[in-house]
């Protein structure tokens, strides 16, 4: 422990002491030891700047008045009265660095600039652990492109549909059906009777017969032909 120090500064158990602030560290000078802030054990009970403290000097005073002048011995108890339970001093360590600058008020704007470079230094940590080995994937290579020619670009182009469109209907036509019972009409010839003819005559003036000009005109080869009736005459 520093000269500069209060003495009555101990551990609550009494056995140690640190030279930065601890919670648990406790003023003996009363009874029982009652504990101290860090602010203040920075502040004051660490420095040089105890001996104004008004428990220390009524400790002391007290102490002078009881046994007489005399130093403060390393280990002074309450009302002045030595002890010698030894005082470990415990100094360096992530506990008293982070202790003292927690307790010295001073070093408070620089808090937040220490935590900022520690999270960058684990994300730049963490961004170099998590990189894994690269590994190239070959890809196929067209012929044209190896041999240094322009690759064809191929376009895809949409297939025609098909849309069925309605085909023109042939015009109706009228053509003659020729049943096998049909007989065509034969062609003829008109013909005037006159006085004194007869069917078998005029059949043989024209070449054919009196039963094919009696079926022509619906009568029978018996008819009686009249004056100025006209008659078909079939001409084949």
């Amino acid at each position: 422990m520093s000269s500069g120090a209060c003495p009555f500064l101990v551990a609550a158990g009494g056995a140690w002491r640190m030279s930065v602030p601890d919670r648990e560290h406790r003023c003996s000078a009363f009874a029982p030891a009652t504990s101290l802030a860090p602010g203040k054990q920075a502040r004051l009970c660490l420095t040089a700047a105890h001996v104004g403290c008004a428990t220390f000097v009524a400790s002391t005073s007290a102490r002078q008045a009881r046994i007489g002048g005399g130093g403060l011995q390393d280990r002074a108890g309450r009302w002045g009265i030595t002890r010698t339970t030894p005082v470990i001093e415990e100094v360096g360590g992530l506990r008293a660095t982070l202790g003292a600058l927690i307790a010295d008020r001073r070093t408070w704007p620089a808090i937040p600039a220490v935590l900022l470079a520690t999270l960058a230094l684990a994300l730049g940590l963490s961004g170099t652990w998590g990189e894994g080995p690269v590994t190239s994937i070959a890809s196929p290579t067209h012929p044209a492109a190896a041999s240094g020619g322009a690759i064809p670009t191929t376009r895809a182009t949409a297939a025609p549909s098909a849309v069925p469109s309605a085909a023109p209907s042939p015009a109706a036509t009228t053509s003659p059906t020729v049943g096998p019972s049909a007989t065509l009409a034969p062609a003829f010839i008109t013909y005037r009777v006159k006085s004194g003819d007869t069917l078998s005559g005029i059949a043989n003036q024209f070449h054919t017969t009196s039963t094919a000009i009696a079926r022509l005109n619906g009568i029978t080869v018996t008819t009686v032909l009249h004056i100025g009736q006209v008659l078909k005459i079939p001409t084949s």
